[in-house]
């Protein structure tokens, strides 16, 4: 079953914790998928990324919150945000984390291609023997791309995502920068398209409970929320 939430709106904390808490909730099987704004100007990091390298490439006033999940810093300024959260036993759960992150960008590229907006993914960025290096500083999710972001035609990344993965299943929080689009886009149809490519792709029917309550914990989130907002979680690293 795959269930899309209502949209919602909170500041960083709160966003963080309702993906965390659906991650440690959902029913067997189930995957959902749901879009999100912020409350407020915000940076997020990745998990095992040093809090106080992430403040030295981060502007002095906006909110700062580390993920769950991997990956570099991400501006939320001018994005469009979701989050998958997948079940274990759910069909997508069997697939490998490499093929799953191309399976999403090509569903997102997918639709914005609907919209005529040019994409693609992009390539392994080792070649033959060519050997890559590192840029100084932390990981910048919008600076570097890595294999099957999605980037515009000019080569600048679009959209990229993170994951983790627990015995309960798996979370993908993503992040589309809309200041890299080449055009207009309608941001609720392309989510619609997003939404039927990823079922279509991902092999799992979309399904709409007649009461998503159920998958609001609001315990657990409110929790969750002040892990997210603590200073300990945020400079745990």
């Amino acid at each position: 079953m795959f269930v899309v939430l209502p949209n919602a709106f909170g500041d960083a904390a709160t966003n963080m914790a309702i993906d965390t808490a659906l991650l440690e909730t959902l029913p067997e099987g189930t995957a959902v998928f749901r879009h999100y704004g912020w409350a407020e100007p915000s940076f997020t990091f990745g998990y095992s990324q040093r809090c106080s390298e992430v403040l030295s490439h981060t502007p002095p006033d906006v909110t700062l919150c580390r993920r769950l999940t991997g990956g570099g810093i991400v501006d939320h300024r001018n994005d469009w945000t979701y989050a998958l959260v997948i079940a274990r036993k759910a069909p997508p759960a069997e697939i490998s984390s490499t093929v799953l992150y191309a399976a999403v960008h090509k569903s997102l590229s997918g639709a914005l291609n609907a919209q005529s907006i040019e994409t693609q993914l992009a390539p392994c960025p080792r070649k033959c023997d060519e050997t890559t290096t590192r840029a100084e500083g932390p990981d910048q999710c919008f600076i570097q791309p890595v294999m099957n972001d999605v980037l515009n035609w000019e080569g600048r990344k679009i959209a990229g995502a993170a994951m983790k993965k627990t015995r309960q299943g798996l979370l993908i929080q993503g992040s589309m920068d809309r200041s890299a689009l080449s055009g207009p886009v309608d941001l609720n149809a392309f989510s619609e398209e997003f939404i039927k490519n990823l079922s279509q792709s991902l092999e799992i029917p979309r399904q709409q409970p007649d009461d998503l309550r159920p998958f609001f914990q609001s315990s657990l989130i409110e929790r969750e929320k002040e892990k997210f907002a603590s200073q300990e979680w945020t400079h745990r690293r």
